[in-house]
């Protein structure tokens, strides 16, 4: 599974590992993790580049590595 330098988008991660597959919510829990890890994201570039508004962080991208943004 993927890791990160980000604590918070590790525990995120982390919560992914305790969903049931059989779960009839499954895609539901799964997006709403996506959409907290690329907010998490967001703030992160933020923080960095010192720009608010740098357009939105894709969700599909959440999970990739670090070093792979």
């Amino acid at each position: 599974m993927a890791t990160s330098s980000s604590s918070k988008i590790q525990k995120l991660i982390n919560d992914i590992g305790t969903l049931d597959d059989n779960d009839e919510n499954l895609e539901q829990k799964l997006q709403k993790i996506a959409e907290a890890v690329a907010a998490e994201q967001q703030k992160m570039r933020t923080a960095l580049t010192g720009q608010s508004d740098i357009g939105p962080v894709d969700p599909a991208d959440a999970f990739a590595c670090d070093g792979c943004q």
